[in-house]
């Protein structure tokens, strides 16, 4: 439930870009055309999630791949 309404604020940052997402507890995926766009959604989420909410994301769970994955 804590993870819910800290990460209102990310849910609401996608929102506001306009990305495809979906978040369960603290797990989520965001959806866009290509990996080069995933790299920057990426880096983008991460300097969020570090800088505003003050929380550090799992390196290892954390990537970009293509949706068959």
């Amino acid at each position: 439930m804590l993870a819910n309404i800290l990460l209102d604020d990310l849910d609401k940052e996608l929102e506001k870009r306009s990305h495809h997402f979906v978040r369960y507890a603290d797990d989520f995926i965001i959806m866009v055309k290509g990996l080069s766009a995933g790299n920057r959604v990426m880096a983008s989420i991460r300097k969020f999630l570090e800088q505003k909410l003050r929380v550090k994301g799992n390196e290892k769970k954390s990537k970009v791949a293509p949706v068959e994955e």
